[in-house]
């Protein structure tokens, strides 16, 4: 892991976040020093106008630098990161792998958060928006700016997941998996792109944690070895991912405070 430094950063993020978690894991290979800031997924947090000033999208995370630009998305971020601070590389040298890792970021995007979030949300969420009422539904998801989410919110609220529908949502990260083990073998390990570990092993990694949560001791052999080193990393032990239902309670201890307007 590179030496720390120590830009002044500011992540808005949330423990539990999928999303958040590839950030927090590269901002540690790299030795970045951050002041985090907790949004409380389960209170809404990032759905309040205060938050959505600093990304219009109501998504975590956010981050802040020191000049006061703000980057949004994940995968994104993860490449500023990767471009600013270039020590160590996390993309390979050959254009075309760089295109892969591209290419795999966004179907852990398109794909598996999709995925994971019917048994996350399942967890976190569904308890608490079954109990909304029609009123207090309907000024939820007129705080939502997304269509999308918006559905997936009033489908928690009105029709949860039926466990079949999460046991198939489970199915896509076991498929993940193995396209995991497909990479390792095509490249020869230790890691998808080869000798140097990436943003394709990053941005899968907490997809991974969570699938291992659901259905312990799946992973196929190389896979299995590859996890084991992941969690070795100095990078990874930095950006402090816990078991989803943990993370969902430290979210609510550690929220920041809404700033006044």
């Amino acid at each position: 892991m590179a030496q720390s430094q120590k830009p002044k950063f500011t992540l808005y993020h949330g423990w539990s976040s999928s999303a958040s978690r590839k950030v927090r894991l590269t901002l540690g290979e790299k030795g970045l020093a951050y002041d985090g800031r907790v949004i409380d997924l389960r209170s809404f947090q990032h759905h309040t106008p205060w938050f959505k000033k600093l990304n219009p999208s109501a998504i975590v995370p956010c981050l802040v630098l020191e000049n006061g630009k703000i980057l949004v998305e994940s995968n994104l971020i993860n490449e500023y990161l990767d471009e600013a601070f270039p020590n160590p590389p996390l993309m390979p040298e050959d254009p075309i792998d760089r295109h892969e890792v591209r290419r795999w970021s966004k179907y852990v995007d398109d794909v598996c958060l999709p995925a994971v979030q019917k048994p996350n949300w399942s967890k976190s969420m569904e308890p608490i928006a079954k109990k909304w009422s029609d009123k207090e539904l309907q000024e939820h998801l007129d705080a939502i700016p997304s269509q999308e989410r918006r559905d997936l919110w009033l489908r928690m609220a009105r029709n949860p997941f039926k466990p079949e529908e999460i046991e198939k949502a489970l199915d896509v990260l076991q498929d993940m998996c193995m396209k995991i083990e497909a990479y390792l073998k095509k490249s020869g390990g230790p890691w998808l792109f080869g000798e140097r570990y990436t943003l394709a092993d990053i941005n899968v990694a907490p997809y991974v944690f969570r699938f291992e949560e659901e259905r312990p001791g799946k992973l196929a052999p190389l896979t299995r070895d590859w996890w084991a080193r992941v969690q070795q990393r100095p990078g990874f032990k930095a950006g402090e991912i816990g078991g989803y239902m943990f993370d969902v309670k430290r979210g609510i201890d550690e929220a920041m405070p809404e700033p006044k307007e």
